[in-house]
């Protein structure tokens, strides 16, 4: 019997075939399919695993982080991992430094978790369609079969075009492997997209697919929806170089009007629990507290210990800041030029503010815990020894400016809500204060108005120019492009979309397509961004001053030079010659085991 993609579906389709009579023995605690995918409830029910199996694989946590929020993010121009030291958080920061290989744990988990999640997809497309290995008929179809299956497509859609932009050329999985089929790699990364484009309409043209029903209709935000729908053709067409066709989805998608961007100083509330649900989401699967589910069930869906990871490196202060729900172990950092850059550009917008702080705002406006000065004046702030780095080795990969975008709020900041109240970010009821129990972006608004205006520079540019206006006036950066260039757009979504799994498949994208250069980007720009990493200190504590005044000191990273080899990942080693899978660009070496191992 030859290998397939994942044990999972080894097991799902083993169940299938035929057992001798000796060994027909019913298996406690199980469910015959004989019998199944027969009825609306069944139907719902494999829909619920669908989400659930998303909510656990692409939103959950492995350890201490996302795969895709880390491989993503961290390969980015504009961020740096940090830690304690070089030396920590080995596992994901090898893809900051581009130093990863085919048999990272990390990049294993984020393929095979992708994999699992279209598999759950495929348990209700191939068994309420033809759409099997055989064509064979299902037992069963109705109205609810068909939104389930519109759904389903939707989902399978947005996972593959995800996989085709780290990994290029994917295999397309469109129907449940039998345990002697091996899965078909596209030919082309363009294939791929064009079929995720193909099944996002195929969805949206079936008329099952569920509508969001205005900007206040928050259900509609957790599930497959057709503004989801139109966001991934659109998204998708983009990657395929077919503004056109992005156009098309895209500005569907914003003339329906069930979409608006919130306030500006209520953007920080895209990422926090605050604003789950709000009117700029167009998808993020619903965290729902389950009493009946295990303790790591819950662990793993609320992102566990990742509210660590993305929270300051908390035993290096002088006291816990208020804000924070866990003790923190000093995550993404933002790359020190980038935030200049964005302090100069965005100044003290509500934007910037959301996205970092500086030097200023983390010592002298942010709540410490064990600060007696909170509400006392700047000059008793300023000697204050409850407040600012205490440590002697400071914090790595940061300057003077401290990310909080992804932090999980115990307190919401009143830098942030000027004194209004909203809920936190995390329940100590719920397993762990180190929990984060917001919803997992994973689209919003603001990113489909910068595609639709990118898709519409040299067409219809009123259009575009309207869209990146929109962006740019909610910023709250006093910026407004007077013309439509991929310069202002480009711009505008970096400072927009920071940390949002966007910067590097779009440099990427950008890179082929001949209008920016990746090799000045990653190994020029600033220096090289990899050859002056900055360690923040306080004089206070070091040197023994009356004020605290930060200090920056620079190493050099353990890194490679970006090279066209890293625009997209290796397959995992082993799922690679388990299913004689084809690497691309520099990659192309590794083929050769494939073929070895063959023999």
């Amino acid at each position: 019997m030859k290998k397939i993609i994942i044990p999972t579906l080894f097991v799902f389709a083993l169940g299938l075939v035929s057992c001798e009579d000796k060994l027909d023995i019913a298996q406690k605690g199980t469910v015959s399919t004989l019998n199944y995918y027969a009825s609306d409830a069944d139907a719902e029910e494999c829909l619920a695993n669908m989400y659930a199996s998303f909510v656990q694989n692409v939103a959950g946590s492995e350890g201490i982080d996302n795969p895709e929020q880390v491989i993503i993010n961290y390969a980015a121009d504009d961020i740096l991992a940090a830690g304690g030291n070089k030396a920590d958080h080995i596992a994901f920061r090898v893809f900051d430094e581009f130093t990863y290989n085919p048999t990272n744990g990390t990049l294993k988990e984020c393929y095979n978790r992708y994999v699992t999640a279209i598999y759950s997809a495929n348990l209700v497309i191939s068994n309420f369609t033809t759409e099997n290995r055989d064509g064979a008929e299902p037992k069963y179809t109705s109205k609810v079969t068909e939104r389930c299956v519109a759904e389903a497509r939707v989902m399978r859609a947005y996972i593959h075009m995800m996989m085709a932009i780290l990994w290029n050329r994917p295999a397309i999985l469109d129907h449940l492997l039998q345990p002697d089929e091996l899965p078909k790699q596209a030919e082309s990364q363009e294939q791929v997209f064009e079929w995720v484009i193909a099944e996002c309409e195929k969805a949206i043209s079936s008329g099952f697919l569920p509508k969001r029903n205005g900007i206040e209709d928050k259900d509609a935000t957790a599930r497959m929806s057709v503004g989801f729908a139109q966001f991934v053709a659109g998204k998708a067409a983009m990657f395929a170089n077919d503004p056109a066709t992005a156009r098309k989805y895209l500005g569907d998608l914003i003339k329906s009007g069930d979409y608006k961007l919130v306030p500006t100083d209520e953007y920080w509330t895209n990422f926090h629990v605050a604003g789950d649900g709000n009117s700029e989401k167009i998808f993020e699967p619903n965290f729902i507290y389950d009493n009946a589910a295990s303790f790591w069930d819950q662990v793993w869906r609320s992102r566990w210990m990742v509210a660590d990871v993305f929270c300051w490196r908390t035993d290096a202060l002088a006291s816990m800041p208020d804000a924070c729900s866990a003790a923190g172990w000093n995550g993404g950092a933002i790359q020190e030029d980038f935030a200049k850059k964005f302090v100069e550009h965005d100044g003290n917008s509500p934007r910037r503010r959301a996205c970092f702080l500086t030097e200023d705002e983390w010592l002298y406006e942010m709540e410490w815990s064990g600060s007696e000065f909170n509400d006392g004046t700047l000059a008793q702030k300023k000697t204050d020894p409850n407040r600012g780095i205490k440590a002697s080795t400071g914090l790595y990969s940061h300057g003077p400016y401290f990310e909080w975008k992804h932090m999980s709020y115990k307190v919401p900041p009143r830098i942030l809500t000027g004194g209004k109240e909203y809920p936190k970010d995390s329940e100590p009821e719920i397993m762990s204060s180190a929990s984060n129990t917001k919803n997992f972006n994973v689209a919003r608004y603001a990113e489909a108005l910068l595609l639709y205006a990118e898709a519409c520079i040299g067409a219809d540019e009123a259009e575009g120019l309207k869209a990146l206006n929109e962006v740019q006036a909610r910023s709250g950066s006093g910026k407004i492009s007077s013309s439509l260039t991929f310069e202002n757009v480009m711009e505008e979504k970096q400072y927009e979309m920071w940390f949002e799994n966007c910067r590097f498949p779009d440099l990427v994208r950008w890179g082929k397509q001949g209008k920016v250069n990746l090799d000045d980007i990653f190994n020029k720009r600033y220096g090289g961004i990899h050859k002056r990493i900055p360690t923040v200190y306080d004089e206070f504590f070091t040197e023994g001053k009356s004020e605290h005044k930060l200090y920056t000191k620079y190493t050099e990273a353990d890194y490679y030079d970006f090279s066209d080899k890293y625009m997209y990942l290796p397959f995992p080693r082993d799922c690679r010659l388990a299913n004689g899978m084809k690497e691309v660009l520099g990659w192309e070496y590794l083929n050769e085991e494939t073929e070895e191992s063959a023999e």
